[in-house]
């Protein structure tokens, strides 16, 4: 079963309602420090199996540098962000992904469609 990082961006509510779907998902700010860099972020889930929901580029970018095959991403890039839109997409969409994120996928949530890109990613 697929477990979340909520990062920082996202709503602190994501975390109950991916618990009500059935996953168990922690915000990174109760383990980390408000601001703590994404390189640092980064390496947690990578080594606890956690797939990171987030509405920034960053961790993406990480995974372009080091060419790791885990922690899958989902980058919501809904503007303006709308937490309704994201929690229907969400409901619809995870299982489905479930396999992808498994394995190890950059998922990128937008507002008419929905891309995934298995990792590692190769230049």
């Amino acid at each position: 079963m697929i477990k979340f990082l909520v990062d920082e961006n996202i709503p602190p509510s994501f975390v109950d309602f991916l618990q009500a779907l059935g996953y168990s998902s922690f915000l990174s700010s109760d383990l980390f420090p408000k601001g703590t860099d994404d390189d640092i972020l980064f390496e947690y889930p990578s080594k606890n199996n956690l797939v990171i929901l987030t509405h920034d580029l960053d961790f993406s970018r990480i995974h372009a540098m080091v060419g790791k095959g885990k922690p899958s991403i989902i980058t919501v890039r809904i503007e303006p962000m709308s937490v309704s839109l994201l929690r229907e997409i969400l409901s619809q969409h995870l299982k489905p992904l479930q396999d992808e994120l498994e394995t190890g996928a950059i998922v990128i949530i937008e507002q008419k469609q929905i891309r995934v890109r298995r990792l590692p990613i190769k230049s």
